[in-house]
């Protein structure tokens, strides 16, 4: 398996900066909020979503797959 040097991902870094800054904005937006609120419950879905495309971006990145 081939090896990616971490120079070569620059790109993919700053779009994980973005995506991890996002979850924690999500994250500090969904604590202020109501538990049983409805906007709650939509936020909490985008962070599954948003986590869900780092945790693929990384997996990209660092040439690992999911068996």
């Amino acid at each position: 398996m081939e090896r990616v040097l971490p120079l070569f991902t620059w790109r993919e870094d700053a779009v994980l900066g973005r995506l991890r800054e996002n979850r924690i904005s999500l994250q500090n937006r969904i604590s202020a909020l109501p538990r049983m609120s409805h906007r709650r419950v939509e936020l909490q879905a985008k962070l599954k979503e948003l986590t869900a495309r780092e945790l693929a971006m990384t997996l990209q990145i660092t040439g690992n797959s999911v068996r």
